[in-house]
C-alpha cells in the first residue's frame, strides 16, 4: 500500500492506495467540487470513520458503511443546525438529537429524516412536547407543555389533542374529557379556576347554552318579617333555565349586600338621615352609599352573624305555639287576668331575660357546593343610618311592670302583685332601668333600628366563567319593632326548669 502526495484537483484522490486502489486514509474532491470526502476507504469505497464536507460550509462526520453514510455521526448545515445520531444510507434513523438553527432541539426517535416513535421537542420559546411522533407530528399518547402555563396530556392525531385528555389552562382552569381534532368534543368535565365545576356534553370546544345556568333563586319566600334582634338565614340555589337546580355548579363566588330602603309604615319614631354617605378608598363601598334596587334606592348597611344563641327562648316559644291554639304576638301585651292564666307572672322577678348574643363580623361572601349557597342565622347590626325624631306616640315607653293594672275578680291576687301594686314610684323607676325588659332592649341597640331593608346577591365570579355573570336577586327583610311591654326573648321564671340536685347534694 503506497501513499500519493500530488497536488488535489476535481475528480482526484490523494491518499493510501493497495493496488491502485484508494484503500487506507485518503482525500477524494468529487468532481463537482461540491463534496470533499476524507477518511478511511476499503477497496476504493469510503468504509469505516470519515469527514464528508461540503462546499456551502455543511458537513458530516462519523461512520461511513459500503459507501454510505450509515451508523453514528454528526451533521451539521451551513444554517447553523446540527444533529448528532444514527444515519441510515444518509438519512436521519434511529435515535438521535437535533438543534435547530432557530432555538428548536428534538431528542427522540428518527425515520427517514422526520420524527418517528418516542421523543422531546422543544420549542426554542419554552414549549416542550414529549410523546410518540409519526410522520414528523405528534401522535399518540404523549404531553405538551406550552410556555404560557398551559398542559395537555392524552391522546394526539396529526399534530392536534384527540382522544381522552387532561388541559390545563395557564388560568389554573382544567378540562378532562373527550377531544377531536384539537378540539373539545364529547363527554368532558371543566372545573373552573373560581372552582365552579361542569361535567357533561361538550360542542366544538362549547358547552351548549341550554347547559349554562340561567339564575339564582332564594330558597323559600322573597319577603321575610323578623322581630328586631331576631336572626334570619339566606338560602338560595343556582339555576337551569328549566327551573332545576344545577347541582353541578360549585365554586361559584357570590356576594351578599344589605342596604336600607326605608322606615317601616306608620313609624313616626324615626326617620332616615338625609346625609348618610361615609367616605371610603376608592372602589370601596362603606356604609351609606346608595346602591340601586329593584325597590329604590338603599342605603349600604352591614350584615353579621351570631354563633352563641340560647335556646331556651325558641324552646319556649314551640312550647306556647303547642299549648296554645292562637299564640299571641310579641307586641301584645297580656292583662294580669291573661297572666295568671298562663303561668306568668306579673312581676318583675317574674321573669327571666334570654340574653341576645352579640353580632360578630362575617364574611359577605360564599361559593356555591352543588348548586346552593347560604347564609345562616345572620343579622344586620346596628348602623348609623336613622335618627330619632320626637313624638307623642308613647310607642310603649311604659314597662310592664309600671303599667297600670286591671282589676282582678274573684279570689285576691298572688302575693308577688300585691308586692307590685304597693311598690314605690323609686321601686318602680329602678325596675324600668333594671328590669328585665331594660337590659333586653339595651342589646338591642347591638341590632340594626327597625326599618325596611332590602338583601342583594350577586354573582362575583372573577374571572368570569365562560364570560358569563348570573344576574342579581333581591329580597326584603322587615325588621319589626319590639314594644318596650312585649315579653319578647323574656321566659317566664316558672317555665324554666330547675335543675335536678346532684348526688352529692342529695347526701
Amino acid at each position: 500500500m503506497t501513499a500519493k502526495t500530488e497536488e488535489l484537483k476535481p475528480g482526484k484522490y490523494v491518499g493510501q492506495t493497495l493496488n491502485q486502489v484508494r484503500h487506507g486514509q485518503g482525500k477524494y474532491v468529487y468532481d463537482n467540487t461540491f463534496f470533499t470526502y476524507d477518511g478511511s476507504w476499503v477497496e476504493g469505497i469510503k468504509h469505516g470513520k470519515g469527514v464528508l464536507s461540503m462546499r456551502d460550509g455543511g458537513y458530516y462526520k462519523g461512520d461511513f458503511t459500503n459507501g454510505e453514510i450509515t451508523g453514528k455521526g454528526e451533521r451539521f448545515w451551513a444554517k447553523g443546525s446540527i444533529y448528532v445520531g444514527e444515519f441510515d444510507r444518509g438519512e436521519l434513523s434511529g435515535k438521535g438529537e437535533m438543534k435547530y438553527a432557530d432555538g428548536r432541539r428534538y431528542t427522540g426517535h428518527w425515520y427517514d429524516n422526520m420524527y418517528e416513535g418516542k421523543g422531546t421537542l422543544h420549542s426554542g420559546v419554552g414549549d416542550i412536547y414529549t410523546g410518540h411522533f409519526h410522520l414528523h407530528k405528534r401522535h399518540g399518547d404523549g404531553n405538551q407543555a406550552w410556555a404560557d402555563g398551559k398542559s395537555y396530556e392524552g391522546g394526539w392525531v396529526s399534530d392536534k389533542p384527540h382522544g381522552h385528555g387532561i388541559m390545563k389552562y395557564s388560568d389554573g382552569s382544567v378540562y378532562e374529557g373527550q377531544f377531536y381534532h384539537g378540539l373539545s368534543k364529547g363527554q368532558g368535565s371543566y372545573t373552573h379556576v373560581t372552582g365552579i365545576t361542569y361535567s357533561g356534553l361538550w360542542i366544538q370546544d362549547e358547552i351548549p347554552p341550554e347547559e349554562f345556568a340561567s339564575g339564582l333563586a332564594f330558597v323559600g319566600s322573597t319577603e321575610v318579617e323578623i322581630n328586631h334582634g331576631e336572626s334570619f338565614s339566606i338560602e338560595l340555589a343556582v339555576l337551569h333555565a328549566d327551573g332545576s337546580v344545577m347541582e353541578g355548579d360549585t365554586g361559584r363566588s357570590l356576594n351578599v349586600q344589605v342596604g336600607l330602603l326605608a322606615t317601616l309604615p306608620g313609624d313616626k319614631t324615626t326617620k332616615i338621615k338625609s346625609d348618610t354617605g361615609v367616605p371610603g378608598e376608592e372602589g370601596s363601598v362603606s356604609e351609606g352609599q346608595m346602591f340601586e334596587t329593584p325597590f329604590g334606592e338603599a342605603r349600604i348597611a352591614n350584615l353579621a352573624e351570631v354563633t352563641k344563641k340560647d335556646t331556651r327562648w325558641e324552646e319556649y316559644e314551640e312550647t306556647r305555639e303547642e299549648s296554645t291554639p292562637n299564640p299571641r304576638s310579641d307586641s301584645e301585651t297580656p292583662s294580669e287576668d291573661e297572666e295568671e292564666k298562663d303561668g306568668r307572672p306579673a312581676s318583675r322577678s317574674g321573669y327571666e331575660y334570654i340574653k341576645l348574643p352579640a353580632p360578630a363580623p362575617t364574611s359577605s361572601k360564599r361559593k356555591t357546593k352543588c348548586g346552593h349557597a347560604s347564609w345562616v342565622n345572620v343579622v344586620i347590626p346596628a348602623h348609623e343610618l336613622m335618627e330619632a325624631l320626637d313624638s307623642d306616640e308613647e310607642e310603649g315607653d311604659m314597662t310592664e311592670e309600671t303599667k297600670p293594672k286591671a282589676k282582678k275578680k274573684g279570689k285576691s291576687s298572688p302575693a308577688a302583685s300585691r308586692k307590685e301594686r304597693s311598690a314605690t314610684p323609686e321601686d318602680k323607676e329602678k325596675w324600668k332601668k333594671e328590669g328585665p325588659r331594660a337590659e333586653r332592649d339595651k342589646d338591642l341597640l347591638q341590632y340594626a333600628a327597625p326599618g325596611m331593608y332590602v338583601i342583594k346577591v350577586e354573582d362575583v365570579t372573577q374571572p368570569k366563567f365562560f364570560d358569563r355573570t348570573l344576574p342579581p336577586i333581591y329580597m326584603k327583610v322587615n325588621v319589626l319593632r319590639v314594644k318596650k311591654s312585649s315579653t319578647k326573648y323574656l321566659i317566664p321564671k316558672s317555665a324554666i326548669p330547675t335543675p335536678a340536685p346532684s348526688k352529692k347534694s342529695e347526701r
